[in-house]
This record gives structure tokens, sequence and C-alpha cells, in this order.
């Protein structure tokens, strides 16, 4: 800053001495200098207009230059001005007096005009250093502010969908959980993006959820908040909302989610389903998060649920039973069962069903239809499934040398659909029965259609190996899932089973009798035999026998019996007569 700018204030008690610095001040540049004869006015003149340097007398009547200073310091703290003291003499008591109460120089009077100047422009000189210091000091800080104010905004923002992310999500949470007096939750899973990325790339699906985190802000009303929870699950946070009103906003949102997606030249479809969960008072965040995604639904046609403690109970017990599955086989809790199978035509035993019994010490006996979709889902299926193979392989070199066991006898057991879609499935399968010394025919091997359809191409290259082989291929639970005509045709299989589930209500349905004769007559068609499960009465039986089935499986002939019972069923109907 020139010096004409720059704002210098001159204390002396001696109007005469004020008027010769200003003089000289002015004589050098120092158009804004100005000057005071008493001291008891510079504190409000700084406080009006506060100067660059003030030039003081210490020794005024009064109010000395150390009062004059005091105030100062007392008013503006470290923002007081730069003080140069004006003294006739410099004891050594003065010096350090007034250099410990912050002053910068001393000017000695009389003044050697020279050294006044330099001294004056040495003080402005390092006052401005201090000035542009501080303001560069005072950017600096602002900067990092802004910066440090961004940071944190893209630290609580999902990059891909441009909503709040988890972190966002749980400061929100925590400001609801003070602020409202009662909230709710929607976590909503998405499905379906995991084919996009396997269809059309990384690239599109994320372009899709930034799509539908659009759409979906867009049904909400301004009080709610919606995030990335994470990968493809948004979270909703509803201030003050009633269960009823959490209902609405979850079929609005599945409402957006079932209309198309446009993404660069493609039309898009995802699913969605929705767990709710609600909070009065005061909540613990993390808790209800936990809540609204326990509460997501799992069973087929349900796309919206509530939390409810129960829900909570049943999903602890499958994990309970999940822990106590893992090492089952090991501790002897396992074992088979075996349910026969009848040749329509003569009644005799043709076969069984190989099935799995689990007897745990605490939790007792339990059901198949829970601890298996759950071994399938930790992946303890693997073991599992390869302990039934042995199991079944060894009992099958137990009974061959029983009259019973003729060529065709065969005994069936299940096959997940993970287990499929093993790479090496067949070879190892292929491996056991060699271990074993069995016939293959007297294996064979049962899948799901939705097994058969997870990974057709590579469930074709595993059965195909397998037929060649001499094992036989039956397609279980036939028309309850994922039926095709087109995997008819191209797999190797040799038989068809009609579900309980239309045998069941044959002496009543007229659909389920026609359903049975079609399902026959198809199996039929592409070279297969049917074998009926799920057979109560008598006449079930007959009906399924007039149009043409083969085997017949159901309470009707038989529960599922202990292989030491079961050798003994086979050897009493070994001669016997087709039921009446």
């Amino acid at each position: 800053m020139p010096l004409a700018a720059k704002h210098l204030l001159v204390v002396d008690d001696n109007p005469v001495n004020v008027e010769m610095m200003l003089d000289l001040l002015e004589d050098h540049g120092f158009a804004q200098a100005h000057g005071l004869s008493d001291p008891r006015e510079v504190l409000r003149y700084c406080q009006t207009q506060c100067p660059d340097l003030l030039l003081l007398d210490l020794r005024m009547p009064h109010l000395d230059g150390y009062g004059v200073i005091e105030q100062l310091r007392e008013h503006f703290g470290q923002h007081a001005p730069p003080i140069i003291v004006l003294t006739a003499q410099v004891d050594d008591a003065t010096r350090h007096r007034a250099l410990g109460m912050g002053v910068r120089d001393f000017l000695t009077k009389p003044f050697k005009h020279d050294e006044v100047l330099q001294r004056i422009r040495n003080i402005l000189d390092v006052e401005e250093r201090f000035v542009i210091r501080d303001q560069q000091a005072t950017t600096l800080e602002q900067m990092v502010a802004r910066r440090t104010q961004e940071l944190n905004r893209q630290s609580r923002t999902d990059p891909i969908t441009r909503l709040a992310n988890r972190r966002g999500l749980t400061q929100a949470l925590r400001d609801t959980a003070t602020d409202a007096p009662r909230a709710g939750l929607l976590f909503i899973a998405v499905d379906g993006i995991e084919d996009v990325i396997r269809l059309h790339g990384y690239g599109v699906a994320e372009r899709l959820l930034r799509r539908l985190g659009t759409a979906l802000g867009e049904t909400l009303d301004a009080t709610a908040r919606l995030g990335l929870w994470g990968g493809s699950e948004f979270l909703v946070i509803v201030p003050d909302a009633s269960i009823d009103a959490l209902y609405d906003t979850a079929r609005a949102l599945l409402d957006t989610v079932d209309h198309d997606i446009a993404v660069d030249d493609l039309l898009l479809s995802v699913d969605a389903r929705i767990g709710i969960s609600e909070a009065d008072e005061r909540f613990a965040p993390d808790r209800q998060v936990q809540m609204a995604a326990l509460a997501l639904p799992q069973k087929q046609g349900v796309r919206i649920q509530r939390y409810t403690q129960a829900l909570e109970d049943q999903q602890r017990q499958r994990l309970s039973v999940q822990r106590a599955l893992r090492g089952a086989a090991e501790r002897g809790e396992l074992s088979l069962a075996f349910q026969p199978k009848i040749g329509a035509h003569h009644g005799r035993v043709v076969g069984a069903e190989a099935l799995l019994r689990w007897h745990h010490p605490q939790l007792g006996r339990v059901s198949p239809g829970l601890f298996i979709p759950l071994a399938e889902a930790s992946g303890d299926i693997f073991a599992i499934g390869s302990w039934v193979i042995e199991q079944a392989l060894w009992h099958i070199a137990q009974w061959q040398d029983a009259l019973w066991m003729t060529p065709e006898f065969n005994i069936a057991v299940n096959v997940s659909a993970r287990q499929l879609n093993r790479r090496d499935f067949a070879d190892t399968l292929l491996g056991q029965i060699q271990r074993h010394g069995v016939e293959r025919a007297h294996l064979g091997l049962e899948v799901t259609e939705s097994g058969l359809m997870n990974d057709l191409h590579n469930a074709r290259q595993q059965l195909d190996r397998l037929h060649a082989a001499g094992i036989a291929i039956a397609v279980d639970d036939f028309g309850t899932g994922h039926s095709s005509l087109a995997y008819l045709k191209t797999l190797p299989l040799s038989t068809l089973k009609i579900d309980r589930a239309f045998v069941m209500d044959l002496e009543h349905s007229a659909v389920d009798r026609q359903l049975a004769h079609t399902i026959t007559q198809l199996a039929h068609g592409v070279g297969c035999n049917v074998v009926a499960e799920g057979i109560e009465t008598s006449a079930q039986a007959d009906y399924l026998h007039r149009i043409g089935c083969e085997i017949m499986q159901g309470y009707f002939y038989s529960y599922p019996l202990p292989a030491g019972d079961f050798a003994a069923f086979c050897t009493r109907h070994a001669g016997a007569a087709r039921p009446a």
C-alpha cells in the first residue's frame, strides 16, 4: 500500500511537536497523518478510525502514554495499532516497560528526520507484511473450511446416485431421533441390478440406479429423506408418520419401481421389496435400520412387510438353526429315510426317494423345509449333499445282493441347484459311485425346475455327462417352478414327477385332474416316465394309474422309513400285487 494511503496518528501534549511531526510526514508523502494533543481522546479516535501507526509521547498530563497503551490493548487486544514511542530520553526502565507492553520502536527527541522517516517506513513495512500474512492466513482458513465442508458433504453423499450415503443417512437418523417424536423407515431392496450388470455392464447399472433414485425422490414429500444405504438398497426416513402413511408411501414407491426406466436407448425394469419399521420417541438409529432390514419380505408374492417381534424371533430361530446345522453330519445328527416308490402295473417296490432327516439334541427334529433352504443359502449344502450321496451309495452297496434289488431298482437323491452348478459335480459323483462299487443304474438324481433354470448351460453339461454314464435324471415338483417345454427337449431327462400340489385335490378338482393328465401325456411325449408323489388315497392312486403314471409314491403306500425298515418293507412286497 503506498505511503499516501497510510493512516498515522501523532499524539503529544505539546501541539508544536504535533504540528512539526505532521509537517514532516506530509512533506514526505503521508497524506493521512493526523494529530492529537489530548491523550484522553486517543481511544475514541481509534474506535472511530483505527490508524495504521500510532506515534505516541509517553510523558503527558491527565493520561500518560502507558495509560493510552493500556486502553488500546484492553479494547483492541491483538488488533491494537502498532506504536512508536516519542520521548526525550529512553532509560532502561522506560525501554523495558514500553517493550513489555508491545511498543515496536522509539524515536528520541530532538528528532532526526531521516531516522524518523526510516523507522516509520520500517514499522509500516513490517505491519504491511503482517497484514498480508493475516489476509493470506484468513484466505487459507476460508479455503480449508470450504474444502472441509465439501469433503464432509462428499463423505455423506453417494457418488453414483448423488443421494445421501450410509454415513449421511446415519446422521439424518440421529437428527430425526432427537427432533421428531416418532419416525418410520422404509428399507428398499432393489432386485435385478445384477442382471443389468451382466447384460449391459456396470455403467448402465449405475445410471439405472441414479435414475431410480431420482424417480423415488420425486415420489416422496419434502419431509422424507432418501438415500442409498448400500449396493442396491435404498433407505427412506419419514418423520412423524403413521403406519398407514408408511404403507401408502411404500406402495407409491413400488409403483414407481414397476415402471420401465429409460437409460440411454434402453428400457430397463427391476423389482423391489420394502421392509417397514417404526419408532416412537427417541430411538437407536442402527437398531431401527436393522428392524426395517429384518422386515424385508422373503416370500414370493409379498413385496411390503412390517417389522414385528415375532418376525425377528423367527429370523433368530432361522439363524440358530443355521448355526446348529454346521457340522451336523460329523456329529452324527443326520440320517436318511427312504420313501418307497411302487410300480403302478405290478405293485412291487421299484425304488425309493432318499430323504434327509436331522435330529438335533436341543432343537429336536428339524423340518427339511426349514433347514435345507438355510443350508443352500449358507453353502453348507455342499457338505450335506455330499454326505447324502455317500450314505445313499453305502446303503445301495449293502442292498445290492438282496433279492428285491432288481437291475432297474433305483434310489433317487435330491440335488440342489448350488450342487448342480459346480463344474466338477458330475465327475465327483461318478468317482463316489466307483469308490462304493455300485451299479450306476441303482442311483438316480432328482433336480428341481428352478435348479435347472438357474444355470441351464452348466446344468446341461453336468447332466449330459451323468446321463451318458447311465444315471437316471428326474425333474422334481414339475409344473410348480419355471416350466418350459424348451428344456424338456434339450436336457437328458428320464422322469417327470407330478408334484403333490396337483395330486392332493384330484378327487375334487377337475382342473387338477386335467393338469395331471396333461403332464403325463407331455412326459410320455418327450420319452419320460412319470412318478406321482403325495398319493394318500386309493382314489388318487387309481386315477393316476388310469392316466398312465408308471410309478407311485406317497403315504398311501408308505411313510419314509429308516434304512432297516425300508429293506424289510421291500422284502415283504417283493412279490406283492398292485393295491386295489
